[in-house]
């Protein structure tokens, strides 16, 4: 109803004799529609808040989650304190923070199958003395990312179209990896209704959940200029 009105929830709970034009009536519907038929709520007001950040969002991503807020944290823990840990995100979601080799010099961070921009964005922002590449194979989510990152400020990003890290395989320069990579298999999909709304590249991680995990794991670990990895895995 906020969304309907243009309004925010206080104004909602304060005006109850509000009364809806035609086209707000009409809008209303639409959206009780939708939501009826299983539809994120995010997808229909086209917006999700994301540590503290409204980000646009749509059918060409995947919605953030809390998990992946605790993640951009455990992130940014990471860069002022570079460690191994393991890291509870959400009820089983875990954040696995790896060093490969010596970070103190690293002033590039890449977000791999960025979507709509949340965690190369929020670093960006948190975080402007570094530099920021986000990479994902949809163009379309790229589309999104790159309007989140002009709507909100965030200008030092580099987005690069291709599958997991090879837009960087030549890359020289220090750098640490933080990604929310697809870790779903086709049951976790097909156990929540609400899933079968957003892409489906966006969320399947392969039959055993982590074949695209294991797969960046193994690249990152063989690239010489790669220090460290933080990533979102199921328990």
């Amino acid at each position: 109803m906020a969304f309907v009105l243009g309004k925010d929830r206080a104004y909602v709970l304060a005006h109850p004799e509000r009364e809806l034009h035609a086209e707000e009536q009409r809008q209303w519907d639409t959206s009780i529609e939708r939501r009826r038929a299983g539809e994120p709520v995010a997808y229909i007001i086209e917006q999700r808040e994301f540590y503290r950040r409204m980000f646009l969002v749509d059918q060409r991503v995947h919605i953030p989650r809390p998990s992946t807020e605790n993640l951009v944290a455990m992130a940014l823990d990471f860069l002022m304190n570079p460690h191994d840990e393991h890291r509870d995100l959400e009820t089983g979601i875990v954040g696995v923070a790896k060093v490969l080799r010596d970070c103190s010099a690293v002033q590039t961070i890449v977000d791999v199958g960025t979507g709509s921009g949340c965690i190369a964005i929020t670093l960006a922002l948190e975080r402007p003395d570094l530099q920021i590449i986000a990479i994902d194979i949809s163009a379309d989510a790229l589309m999104v990312a790159k309007e989140n990152a002009a709507r909100l400020g965030a200008s030092r990003i580099d987005f690069l179209e291709g599958d997991l890290l090879l837009p960087i395989k030549n890359y020289r320069e220090p750098f640490i990896i933080v990604s929310n990579p697809p870790y779903l298999s086709d049951g976790d999909i097909s156990a929540n209704p609400d899933l079968r709304h957003e892409p489906s590249l966006a969320l399947f991680g392969g039959a055993n959940r982590n074949t695209l995990i294991q797969r960046m794991e193994r690249d990152a670990s063989a690239m010489e200029n790669c220090t460290g990895t933080i990533m979102e895995h199921m328990c």
